[in-house]
């Protein structure tokens, strides 16, 4: 795709939330059609190692996650928080939201040692939440912020060890949101494991993902220029 096919995909995901916002009928199924059409994405080890180059010394390390949509399909842009910031869009990565089954081999075990930052009972929980009380979550973002981008520490990334030709899979969750419990007490998350077998997730699960907006004045929407260049802020 083009940086100029991107930024249409990107505002048009935003041009389908506003829809929602205004009560445009169809804009609910609509977007609840494409939260469905998948289950997850994929990562690798050589874009992990890419994005790392590109963040250098970066105080605070990002992988923005841009929701948008393409021919029809959700896809995910994925940016280092330092190329975002710079308007450096030459690493983009692009993923389909899909069904596909990772390419894991499945392991039967009882491991389930906890590791910090998150178990792998609290990954399958908050999916399984993503799951159940999406549309309610959807109808909560009436009145919210709706979410065009999920900022994810590169650290999440980082700490699966992975080898070039090697994949993570990253997924939907819902987490607490103590801030917003008087709306709904959860905001969209995007946890990411090393692989699907119960040992690992309890090893590489990681939940610190925020969604954007709301942007704060510690995460300006200037980081965020491939937002801003779309023409999918205003």
């Amino acid at each position: 795709m083009t940086t100029e096919s991107i930024y249409q995909s990107i505002k048009k995901w935003k041009t389908l939330i506003d829809a929602y916002k205004s009560g445009i009928d169809g804009s609910e199924a609509e977007i609840l059609g494409y939260l469905n059409q998948g289950t997850h994405f994929s990562v690798s080890g050589k874009e992990i190692d890419q994005w790392k180059i590109n963040l250098g010394n970066s105080e605070d390390p990002k992988v923005h996650a841009y929701l948008g949509i393409d021919e029809d399909r959700l896809k995910f842009f994925l940016i280092d928080s330092e190329s975002d910031k710079t308007s450096d869009f030459t690493d983009i990565v692009i993923r389909e939201f899909t069904r596909d089954s990772p390419n894991v081999t499945v392991q039967n075990t009882t491991n389930l040692e906890i590791d910090p930052p998150i178990t792998s009972e609290s990954a399958i929980n908050r999916n399984f939440r993503w799951n159940m009380y999406c549309t309610t979550w959807l109808k909560a973002q009436k009145v919210q912020d709706f979410v065009q981008i999920v900022a994810i520490p590169f650290a999440d990334f980082d700490r699966l060890g992975l080898d070039g030709d090697q994949s993570g899979t990253c997924f939907f969750g819902l987490t607490d949101d103590p801030e917003n419990a008087s709306v709904f007490a959860y905001h969209v998350e995007i946890i990411t494991v090393r692989d699907l077998t119960i040992s690992e997730m309890s090893k590489t699960a990681e939940n610190y993902s925020t969604p954007r907006p709301p942007f704060t004045a510690a995460d300006p929407v200037d980081n965020y220029q491939l937002l801003k260049k779309s023409g999918a802020f205003l």
